[in-house]
């Protein structure tokens, strides 16, 4: 309801429509500044607007007259005289003046006794007398009794006087809906109890074995608290189906949920503190919210897409009480998760990957479809990689037939063991594989699980030959010896090759990328990113400060010899400096006991006049740095779990290497530019342990030169872009994955955003000197743009922009690196080469690639220096499209044309495009390495759309909407017209393109969609266009498919700035509604994993 303006308008935030007596209230008292107002969103209007007028209307009802018996009516005829006027001024577009309600001279007086068209349905028309409320339908059936609240109100249950027990209503609820989905963390007995009599009566059954009610439940083993006779009781009840999450580790569900779905379209929603135990529905203090599917349909929306995401999981497994093996797997969770120390092992819930493994397998398939099969996975502890590994021999299984010959290499027995384990629960082979480790003799070396001594002392690749196994695993390769791995790994010559490893870096600092195929800008094949791996829960959160810190590291060299050296000077020996740091972690961390912390130092000087300055102030703490001896390396580690000292100073020895999962806090004392560095010494603290809830990370932040980078090492904490960082930590990073917090203290964070803000505002200034230096140290010869983006750290779209200066051209001439000036259709196209940023369809970029390479463009580049005229310009692309001039490439270039030409008056065709870019031959070369980019960084594998495949577009690639209705034929070279719609009917085809934009605009808002998302990887809910119903064409369209012989087309975008992603054919499995309808489609293929957590409603599905 919106606020009723007070006399005096008090300082604070405000959220209410601008009526006209608040503008005069806010002009008296506040005056022309102090004041911030915004436009009302048009997504937004309809329902605030609708605010304003109920309560503006409740105080007139309310004020209507003496209370009487005749106040109803009255209040009645007042209500339908408003809505006859509002219908017919909706409804007659031509009357003047509509800027207000009767303002102006041109006011409509409308005569009460005109009568309005209404919906048939009724449910836009007049009230009945005497006003009444319809509570039921019945039919044949018993009454059911109502939940006291009703349907349509909402309620805060509390444990206090003058409230419904939530326990009654919740008994009411059940008794009187058609379906019921449940959502707790745990399940008592007790609880169950409760409702058990309820529950039988309307589960039972009909003659055909139907039951009455439907319900479904979701829980967990969180803290073991669930009780494995409760699910049993609820589990074997007719209709009852039971999901469980065993994983404790990941358990991402505390929230406690009831839904009440019914058909009559007045659902209700109870959500809360309570699980299902006696305890939590009848006493305590629990606090409850319900709404209403009526009445908040909103939040009764995004509480069912929520729950149908979650249901649709795979961490959420059917327990069936009468199968043993579900049996057994339960208990053992719920005993592990009360704390009685059982191992984790693989269950039957295991048995297919997470969704973030699963994109693992998506880009390794990826990769080799490339022809790239010697990969690298780069992933952190913990999070599956050997997993992963079962699954992509199961694969390739599948592809090749029977078992493949697999060598799968560890450095230790344990990890052996635990392998061949997996392999087998992912293979459903209880047999497979052999070990070699010791002096054993394996049965067979087909399938074998070998200590990488055992495979240098008994010289296998050598004894067998380098290709005798077609796939070969080297697990932790970042921590087998140098000698040993390089042997392997160049001796080796298997058809598919996989690496595992936390770290690119092995513990003697060097890379072990050069061993595999990465793509093509220098990456792995595969790496979970730490951002990535926060949000999945896999690594421990953090709390990040960056703290005051007044040493002028202004001088440094970053990145430049003496970089060292020049920081040592400033840090080594400083007692002020080091007073702050101890001053600053008592501070934040409070008591000094508990902590368990590393303190990185910049050179071994440095960490041991830190070892000395902590004792002397009495915390604990032992230097362990490269000459120490191995020994005290090994001691103390042990001694800092134990508590016996609170720190080990080093500087470089615990970067990698040494896994310290009790970590908790960690002190970055040497201030560095390096992103990889950075993140190793945080990733030292961020591994899970049952003794930390989060790792305490205090960084002090100096004075630095204006150039100093703090946006990489924000971005590689955070995953931000650059142009993101400023606004983000401005507001103090509010969308950081869960538990995670990041803090900067006054001076430090002036310091930050005043560095992100110029580094945003001076970007191509700065992209200007970065290109010359780099230029200066690799030579004039041949700067490529590929090379220029990898070596620097540059992000392609910070060099492309859709205003200013723009593109690789011409931040080349602005360097001095090409002469002249820029032709106006040179610095068009270095702008409008922005719109394809987003080009990831493998056929469009070896297309690309062809036509900039091709001999014949190159030919008439030499013919043709000096050509003008559009008639010229015609013959020249016409010629070029002899060498390749199918009906498929003419239509790929026509949409490369309509994709840069955005504007609808822009008509031509696409030779006659290519031969005007051709005019312009630096930015004909600067397409083709942009083309080269946009593959380096590809992981999409070609795959033509089913039910398109004669068209142009690749299954799951990404495309915005000129591409698309361009290689559909609905834009040609002769027509170009605008197209808005969400829908697109291509009678010919029988084929409509379904156009969904998730979000309808940036940021959180009231009427943000929770009609349009991806349930889960299979199946996708839609809501059609608001004309569409069960009784109209459209509407019979999507309900009479397939049999009418129409297909649709999904094409799904997250806002309206990104690209779409072409998602394939989808089916109709069942709709509900009317105008709109909502339908939940079955898609063809199913949503790689990327996507579908892009397209769910979960943060990190």
């Amino acid at each position: 309801m919106p606020r009723k303006s007070p006399a005096l308008l008090p300082d604070g935030l405000y959220d209410q429509v601008v009526t006209d007596s608040l503008q005069q209230l806010i002009e008296a008292s506040i005056g022309e500044h102090g004041f911030t107002v915004a436009d009302l969103a048009a997504e937004d209007a309809p329902a605030r607007m609708a605010e304003v007028l109920a309560s503006t209307l409740a105080r007139i009802l309310e004020d209507l007259g003496e209370e009487d018996g005749e106040k109803p009516r009255r209040q009645l005829a007042l209500v339908n005289d408003l809505l006859r006027y509002v219908r017919h001024r909706a409804t007659h577009s031509d009357v003047p003046g509509n800027t207000g309600a009767g303002h102006g001279p041109h006011a409509h007086v409308f005569d009460l006794g005109d009568e309005a068209h209404f919906d048939e349905d009724g449910v836009h028309g007049l009230l009945s007398s005497p006003p009444r409320l319809l509570q039921a339908v019945h039919r044949n059936r018993v009454v059911p009794l109502r939940p006291e609240i009703g349907l349509a109100m909402p309620w805060l249950f509390t444990a206090g006087r003058g409230t419904p027990s939530l326990l009654s209503e919740l008994q009411r609820e059940l008794g009187a809906c058609d379906r019921v989905d449940i959502l707790v963390s745990f399940i008592t007995q007790s609880g169950v109890r409760k409702l058990l009599d309820i529950l039988q009566r309307i589960t039972a059954v009909d003659a055909h074995g139907r039951p009455g009610t439907r319900l479904r439940i979701l829980t967990t083993t969180y803290t073991g608290a669930t009780e494995m006779q409760a699910l049993d009781l609820l589990a074997r009840l007719p209709g009852v189906e039971v999901r469980v999450s065993l994983d404790g580790r990941r358990t991402r569900l505390h929230a406690k949920a009831w839904i009440f779905h019914r058909d009559s379209g007045f659902g209700s929603a109870y959500v809360g503190s309570a699980n299902l135990s006696a305890a939590a529905m009848m006493g305590g203090l629990e606090w409850t919210v319900k709404f209403t599917e009526q009445g908040q349909e909103e939040l009764f929306a995004r509480a069912r897409a929520n729950f149908e995401t979650l249901w649709e999981d795979r961490e959420f497994q059917r327990y069936d009480p009468e199968n043993a093996v579900h049996r057994t797997a339960l208990e053992n969770a719920l005993t592990r998760e009360a704390g009685h120390g059982l191992p984790v092992r693989l269950t039957f819930f295991d048995l297919e990957p997470k969704s973030y493994q699963q994109d693992m397998l998506d880009q390794l398939h990826a990769e080799r479809l490339q022809g790239r099969h010697r990969n690298l996975l780069v992933a952190a502890t913990g999070t599956g990689k050997t997993v992963v590994a079962a699954f992509d021999y199961r694969r390739l299984c599948a592809e090749q037939g029977g078992r493949p010959r697999l060598l799968f290499v560890a450095h230790r027995e344990e990890i052996l063991r635990q392998a061949r384990r997996t392999y087998r629960e992912v293979l459903r082979d209880h047999a497979f594989g052999c070990l070699l480790v010791g002096g054993a003799e394996p049965d067979s070396h087909d399938h074998l699980f070998a200590t990488i001594d055992s495979v240098s002392s008994r010289g296998l690749v050598d004894r067998f030959g380098a290709d005798y196994w077609n796939a070969v695993v080297i697990d932790e390769c970042h921590r087998l010896a140098a000698n040993r791995f390089d042997a392997l790994a160049n001796a080796i010559r298997p058809a598919v090759l996989l690496g595992l490893t936390a770290t690119p870096e092995r513990s003697d600092g060097k890379s072990i990328l050069g061993y595999f195929q990465n793509r093509r800008d220098g990456s792995p094949a595969v790496e979970l990113r730490l951002w990535q791996a926060l949000d999945l829960q896999l690594l421990c959160p953090f709390e990040y400060y960056a703290c005051d810190d007044e040493t002028d590291f202004s001088s440094v060299p970053w990145n430049a010899p003496g970089e060292t050296a020049a920081i040592d000077r400033l840090v080594t020996g400083n007692d002020m400096r080091a007073r702050m740091v101890i001053h600053e972690w008592q501070r934040l961390a409070g008591s000094l006991s508990q902590s368990r912390a590393l303190v990185f130092c910049v050179s071994v000087g440095h960490a041991r006049f830190m070892t000395g300055r902590l004792n002397a102030a009495g915390i604990p703490a032992e230097c362990v740095v490269g000459d120490s001896s191995a020994e005290d390396r090994r001691a103390a580690p042990e001694r800092l779990a134990r508590g016996e000292i609170n720190a080990i100073v080093t500087c470089d020895l615990y970067n990698e290497g040494v896994d310290l999962p009790f970590v908790n806090t960690l002190l970055l004392l040497r201030p560095t530019q390096s992103p990889v560095l950075f993140q190793q010494q945080i990733g030292r603290g961020l591994r899970l342990h049952p003794s930390k809830e989060n790792c305490l990370i205090l960084d002090f932040v100096g004075r630095y030169r204006e150039d100093f980078r703090f946006d990489r090492l924000l971005s590689s904490l955070t995953g931000l872009h650059r142009a993101q960082l400023p606004i983000e930590a401005a507001n103090d990073f509010p969308r950081l994955p869960s538990g995670c917090f990041i803090h900067l203290q006054r001076q430090a964070r002036e310091r930050i955003l005043d560095s992100l803000r110029r580094l945003v505002q001076q970007n191509w200034q700065r992209l200007c000197t970065e290109l010359q230096t780099y230029v200066t140290l690799q030579g004039r010869g041949s700067t490529r743009l590929v090379d220029f983006l990898k070596d620097q750290g540059v992000e392609l779209e910070s060099l492309y922009r859709s205003s200013g200066r723009s593109g690789w051209t011409c931040l080349k001439r602005q360097a001095g690196l090409l002469p002249g000036e820029a032709s106006q259709e040179e610095e068009y196209f270095g702008r409008r080469f922005a719109d394809l940023l987003h080009v990831d369809d493998v056929e469009r970029l070896a297309f690309l690639a062809q036509v900039t390479q091709s001999r014949a463009a190159h030919e008439l580049k030499e013919a043709h220096p000096n050509q003008h005229g559009r008639e010229a310009v015609a013959m020249s692309g016409s010629a070029l499209l002899k060498d390749a001039g199918s009906a498929r490439e003419r239509r790929l270039l026509q949409m490369l044309a309509y994709q840069i030409d955005a504007g609808h008056q822009q008509k031509e065709t696409g030779a006659a495009f290519l031969a005007r870019l051709m005019e312009s031959p630096m930015s004909f070369q600067e397409l083709g390495e942009l083309a080269e980019v946009l593959s380096s960084r590809n992981v999409l594998p070609a795959r033509s759309i089913p039910g398109m495949e004669d068209l142009p577009l690749c299954l799951h690639a990404s495309y915005g909407i000129r591409e698309i209705l361009t290689a559909v034929g609905w834009l040609t070279d002769t027509r170009r017209s605008p197209f808005q719609a969400g829908v697109l009917a291509l009678p010919e085809r029988r084929t409509e393109l379904l156009f969904v934009t998730l979000d309808k605009r940036e940021g959180y808002h009231q009427r943000i969609a929770y009609h349009d998302y991806a349930i889960s990887a299979e199946r996708f809910h839609w809501q059609t266009q608001n004309s569409a119903g069960p009784d109209t064409k459209v509407g019979r369209r999507y309900l009479e498919s397939p049999d009418n012989g129409w297909q649709f087309q999904l094409f799904v975008r997250q806002t309206r700035k990104d690209p779409y992603r072409a998602c394939g054919p989808v089916a109709l499995l069942q709709a509900e509604g009317n105008r709109p309808m909502s339908i939940l489609w079955k898609l063809d293929v199913p949503l790689p994993a990327r996507l579908f957590q892009a397209f769910s409603v979960l943060r990190d599905a």
